[in-house]
């Protein structure tokens, strides 16, 4: 009896540990590879996007404006409406190369990295916010902190690249392996905007958010919501959409 005993407790301890070992807690950067996996998987991605801006004390000003994405790093962007801004196109083909087309001028310049971090278009995303499609090659990352819910992690920006914030502190959902909530910090600390990502929908193994509002705290608390109409999944856009030359064509 007593053999038993100890047998059962020892296999006990084995399942225990084995149980446990399984369950250890992943690193930062194993939580945004997830993530960059989650975001990534589709072929490609189309979305139509209400973009509603105000500052207070000013009016609000909306637009409007359709984005298709591909791969871990291709992105183009077209504005819809207001009149001033429509047929403007923004192309993305790394973080470190974007391109802007202007219709008064019928051109396609590439964006200074010494304007990326102004405001986009009047609104509290700048152009660095708006053409980050994955994290892991910008940022290496340490968790924080653990919950049945999420982990919170800080990314920090990895040598040799541009990217205007060189901290960021994040949550990302175990439910979704998303963000909910991202803050942007400078080189001091200090939090400078806050995002956070609402209202997740699922469909064909994909997640995204319906809402997305950033907050600039160094102008005000202007805010910013990216209010989304339509979502597309694996369209077969092909690669040549994603080039200068196509981006000075009329959609």
């Amino acid at each position: 009896m007593r053999t038993f005993a100890v047998t059962f407790f020892a296999c006990g301890a084995a399942l225990l540990f084995t149980t446990m070992a399984g369950a250890q807690a992943l690193s930062g950067d194993e939580v945004v590879k997830r993530m960059d996996e989650a975001m990534t998987r589709a072929q490609d991605q189309s979305f139509d996007f209400d973009l509603i801006t105000v500052e207070p004390g000013k009016g609000e000003r909306r637009m409007t404006y359709h984005v298709d994405i591909k791969g871990t790093s291709f992105r183009r962007v077209e504005f819809l409406s207001p009149g001033d801004v429509k047929g403007m196109r923004m192309l993305v083909v790394s973080v470190n190369q974007m391109y802007v087309y202007m219709p008064a001028f019928r051109k396609v310049r590439r964006i200074a990295s010494h304007v990326r971090n102004q405001g986009f278009m009047g609104t509290a995303y700048s152009y660095d916010e708006m053409s980050i499609v994955t994290y892991g090659d910008v940022f290496s990352a340490k968790l924080l902190s653990e919950s049945d819910k999420d982990w919170t992690i800080e990314l920090t920006r990895r040598p040799g690249q541009e990217f205007s914030y060189p901290k960021l502190k994040m949550v990302v959902s175990k439910e979704y392996s998303q963000p909910t909530r991202i803050e942007y910090f400078n080189d001091k600390g200090v939090l400078l905007k806050s995002e956070d990502r609402t209202n997740y929908e699922c469909a064909d193994n994909l997640c995204n958010p319906r809402e997305m509002k950033l907050v600039d705290h160094t102008r005000n608390d202007l805010t910013t919501r990216m209010v989304r109409k339509s979502w597309k999944r694996n369209s077969g856009i092909p690669d040549s959409f994603f080039t200068q030359r196509a981006l000075q064509k009329a959609s």
